[in-house]
């Protein structure tokens, strides 16, 4: 699977939310079908949503590139750390989560 087409089909056809706030809302509301996290997410934002993805049961994708790359991947001018994919569309991006385990 391309990540990088499917980000892109999820922000053309489906509903995303970014940031790393509205990311975190929408994981502990359980409103996310996938949480994403980028390589350069900063630790405690990081631990936070994983926290609330664990308790909730949202399956989180680590993106392995930094927020620069993912803000790119979704046609964004800007730094994209954290996204929750509210709706898919006609991607298949929900296949690359996994629910967080302890730690």
């Amino acid at each position: 699977m391309d990540v990088n087409e499917e980000l892109r089909k999820t922000e053309k056809t489906g509903k995303l939310v970014l940031g790393s706030k509205e990311t975190l809302d929408a994981t502990e509301s359980g409103d996310s079908e996938l949480t994403i996290l980028s390589g350069t997410c900063a630790d405690e934002v990081e631990r936070n949503i994983r926290n609330q993805a664990r308790e909730n049961e949202v399956p989180i994708y680590y993106y392995p590139n930094g927020s620069v790359e993912l803000g790119l991947a979704l046609g964004k001018p800007f730094l994209v750390s954290a996204m929750a994919v509210i709706e898919p569309g006609d991607s298949i991006i929900l296949e690359l989560g996994e629910i967080p385990d302890e730690g």
